[in-house]
């Protein structure tokens, strides 16, 4: 197989050891280097990661925003810059398997209707726990379900299927971005990027698959009692998206009224035990401000919605 090149895109706001440990897994896989093109966007960060990446790995291309931009755009940067037929989005913090790179080009090169592939996801501290064998989303209660999450069963997933998006790790056919356009940064700018991206790649009619011989390590901590911080939920700036987002994007994604209406009444309900979760996690400092950024991002997605400005996003 004369293998097709492959950008990297890796978006990173501060924090360069994770960002020097997955580029360094790059580099080991057993893809050829001379088609790897490895794009790190800088999105803004204060610990030298724009000099030192440079320095480090003369071979990779550095582009810093100067102010934050945050994650969906970050990524819309390293794809316009790109030449890959294949381009991998991946975050600051993972590790890639050797081979997985090359199991996603072989599988998405012999199914050319699929438009997006990722890996089985595990977690970087127990490596054989699946944290991510792909995403299940229910569009009457907006749960979202992580295929896999927490087993170690691996003979669960053998063949190739079908997910509705990915975190984190994905690859996709340039093709599929030149037809529709780039991650809506707009509406997305962190939280539900990928599941609306995946969702137009879907509508239009490519596939989005898991391919279980391809592998990723997240470094993400095990699951634990306390349910804030993994629901994304320390942050003002995650609060507030987690709350706004899950809103804008199944009222966008909704098949009728009724569910739109459906989904509305679930996000407050989720809203509410956001902020329960909140205040019961004494891990969590400015409880206040964080349920003051929950509640904005609800209060603005309805500003949103009563806007109409839920459909545009970004092109190559």
């Amino acid at each position: 197989m004369d293998e097709p090149l492959v950008s990297i895109i890796i978006p990173t706001h501060n924090r360069i050891e994770k960002l020097i440990r997955l580029i360094s897994s790059i580099l080991e896989s057993d893809y050829p280097k001379d088609k790897l093109e490895i794009i790190v966007v800088d999105d803004a960060s204060t610990d030298g990661t724009h000099e030192y990446i440079k320095k480090l790995f003369p071979q990779v291309k550095v582009i810093r925003n100067e102010e934050e931009k945050l994650l969906a755009e970050s990524r819309n940067i390293g794809v316009r810059v790109s030449h890959g037929k294949y381009i991998f989005i991946i975050d600051d913090d993972n590790v890639v398997d050797k081979n997985a790179l090359r199991e996603l080009v072989e599988f998405m090169e012999k199914h050319p209707e699929v438009g997006v592939a990722g890996p089985i996801m595990y977690f970087l501290s127990d490596p054989k726990r699946i944290w991510c064998a792909g995403v299940r989303r229910n569009y009457w209660t907006t749960i979202t379900k992580l295929i896999g999450f927490n087993t170690k069963n691996r003979r669960l997933f053998k063949e190739p299927y079908e997910s509705d998006d990915f975190p984190n790790a994905f690859m996709v056919k340039r093709e599929v971005f030149e037809k529709l356009g780039l991650f809506n940064s707009n509406l997305f700018p962190i939280h539900y990027d990928e599941a609306d991206f995946c969702q137009r790649v879907k509508r239009s009619g490519f596939k989005v698959m898991v391919v279980p011989s391809a592998k990723v390590w997240h470094d993400i901590p095990l699951p634990k009692l306390s349910r804030a911080s993994s629901l994304h939920l320390k942050s003002l700036l995650r609060a507030y998206y987690a709350s706004r987002n899950r809103i804008l994007f199944h009222w966008k994604w909704s098949k009728n009224m009724l569910q739109r209406v459906t989904t509305l009444m679930t996000s407050l309900a989720v809203t509410l035990y956001y902020i329960t979760a909140v205040a019961r996690d004494h891990n969590i400092k400015d409880k206040g401000k964080i349920i003051s950024s929950i509640l904005k991002g609800v209060i603005d997605a309805f500003k949103i919605i009563s806007q109409g400005g839920i459909n545009d996003y970004g092109h190559l």
